[in-house]
């Protein structure tokens, strides 16, 4: 009799990744992968049927995207290809259950786990960084110092030939270096996603969080060896170490230690980040709870605004090094959004200021416009046109694109109407994103004069498809929105034909905007109710129980040929 079919198998696993994994979550919403996910099953079929020796050589280009991070400069992100994605993906859905067995045997100390994530807003379950708090915490009441530390660059800076050495141990996989298992398939379509390059994951798929904890978690082991440390004296968030000794290793011994276990997987610790720190000193905990006291209460009284800036503001001179700002006013949403329409205006500059000051809140400026626009209809448009009128040129001469299609999303959605010079920077660019939002708002008639897309039609081509830019080279033509629709270059490619065929779509500004004002509120809901959980686990025993996924059906799959 067949078992019961649950979303724990290899076929949901994929379609999990497809759908909430291949895009960063540092793009607006209207980036999707849905119909790659839909699809998956006969689009990889269809792709198999042009033999696979052909998908182990094919080679391909990332897009790369800069977004702002708090008090450091801007990181790159990644867009991988998707056929590239596809067998990345492919591989880890298929193979899941053995690699976060790999990873838990190895670790027992990571505040990171790998847990699938069924409702929220990403595949993998996202860290929750009270988790690295929690721990220090309680570190602090039984020890007298403990050592910070992180590797540096971690995800740029990871030599694929160590994702086999992780999986299987680097002895046994640099002796077996040359099989086709699927340790080195992985390591091989790693790299052929990126040019070939052997250093460095694309920072934003889900895919890249799975390999980096597998890689994380064999340095863990590495650790525990050099320092002889257990779970209760250590633990890891993602790529930042807290270390104690319970057998009396200084500060700087412990340190050493970290930096033989990096090395054992090419990584290098960031030293500028490592630290002994005293148990006795104060370690910032609580202000969360100080900030949300601060919310406004409803009716949202213009006073209680005031004093909601003033003291955030008190915050974040206190505390320089944690984004203060951010976590606020993402808490203050609801306060946002129910504030009276005569109210409105002085909130708007307020948070447009709040952008100026901390460029990592542009995707909650962008958000909150909208759904203010949508639900009372009372932005200033005019305000934010002057805005953007000026702020575009300036990220354009910076080259902070990150920003730039948050923005150019933002003007689409409010259908401000910006003059064509405006952009003359990002015309030289080589940044499909903003390319293809910039000739979706031209098509939507919101471009003052002719946008000069010569640069970015050289790319649509056979060859633009495996390039950087094939986000545009496969959508605009599609969208009929670069100057031309012909997609000829498209139904002849053996790879991308097969997307267009079942009508696969990587860009809706629709759906972008649905997401925003819809879906979005209740993947956030899930997320902290994830989060919460994840927490009261870990706090219980410095572990986090998998009450998401269990093993029972994990190998059951009936829908995975069809």
């Amino acid at each position: 009799m067949a078992r019961r079919v649950t979303a724990k198998n290899p076929s949901m696993r994929y379609r999990r990744l497809l759908s909430h994994g291949f895009f960063a979550p540092e793009l607006p919403p209207c980036f999707v992968s849905e119909g790659l996910a839909r699809y998956r099953a006969v689009i990889w079929r269809d792709i198999n049927a042009q033999g696979m020796p052909q998908i182990d050589r094919l080679v391909t280009q990332t897009t790369w995207f800069h977004f702002p991070r708090f008090g450091r400069n801007d990181r790159r992100h990644g867009v991988v290809n998707p056929i590239s994605y596809m067998a990345i993906a492919k591989i880890i859905a298929d193979n899941f259950v053995k690699l976060r067995t790999i990873a838990r045997r190895r670790s027992g100390m990571s505040a990171s786990p790998l847990m699938f994530d069924w409702s929220g807003s990403r595949a993998i379950l996202r860290p929750n960084i009270d988790l690295l708090d929690d721990f220090r915490l309680d570190l602090a009441s039984r020890r007298e110092m403990f050592v910070s530390a992180d590797l540096r660059a971690f995800y740029h800076s990871v030599y694929t030939h160590t994702i086999p050495w992780a999986i299987r141990g680097k002895a046994m996989a640099k002796a077996d270096k040359f099989s086709h298992h699927y340790a080195n398939k992985l390591d091989r379509y790693c790299r052929n996603a990126q040019d070939q390059q052997t250093i460095g994951l694309p920072v934003g798929p889900d895919t890249s969080r799975v390999i980096g904890e597998l890689i994380a978690s064999a340095v863990d082991e590495k650790l525990k060896q050099e320092a002889g440390v257990t779970s209760r004296d250590a633990s890891r968030y993602v790529d930042d170490f807290t270390i104690s000794s319970a057998g009396g290793l200084s500060g700087e011994g412990m340190i050493a230690a970290a930096r033989r276990a990096a090395a054992e997987f090419e990584l290098e610790l960031n030293h500028d980040k490592s630290a002994v720190v005293a148990t006795s000193a104060y370690l910032g905990n609580g202000w969360k709870h100080v900030a949300r006291s601060q919310r406004p209460p409803p009716p949202y009284d213009p006073d209680d605004f005031k004093r909601f800036f003033y003291e955030i503001a008190r915050l974040v001179r206190e505390l320089p090094d944690t984004n203060v700002e951010k976590w606020s006013l993402q808490n203050a949403r609801v306060a946002f959004l129910g504030v009276d329409t005569s109210d409105w205006s002085r909130i708007q500059s307020h948070l447009i200021n709040a952008y100026r000051r901390n460029s990592t809140i542009v995707s909650l400026l962008v958000e909150l416009l909208i759904e203010r626009h949508r639900d009372q209809n009372d932005v200033d448009i005019e305000g934010v046109r002057d805005f953007l009128d000026h702020r575009i040129p300036t990220l354009a001469l910076e080259d902070r694109t990150g920003e730039l299609i948050w923005l150019l999303f933002l003007m689409i959605a409010l259908e401000v109407r910006i003059d064509a010079q405006r952009f003359e920077r990002l015309y030289s660019l080589e940044e499909p994103m903003c390319a293809l939002l910039l000739s979706a708002a031209d098509a939507r008639g919101l471009i003052i004069g002719t946008i000069d897309r010569s640069l970015w039609n050289r790319s649509l081509t056979a060859e633009g498809l495996r390039g950087s830019m094939w986000l545009y080279a496969y959508e605009g033509p599609r969208h009929n929105i670069v100057g031309h629709g012909s997609t000829a270059h498209i139904e002849q490619d053996p790879y991308f034909s097969i997307l267009h065929a079942r009508g696969v779509d990587f860009l809706s500004v629709e759906a972008g905007l649905e997401s925003i004002t819809g879906a979005m509120r209740v993947r956030r809901r899930a997320d902290n109710l994830h989060h919460a959980r994840m927490r009261r686990d870990f706090i219980d025993d410095f572990d986090v129980e998998e009450w998401d996924i269990g093993d029972e059906d994990d190998e059951y799959d009936a829908n995975w040929e069809y």
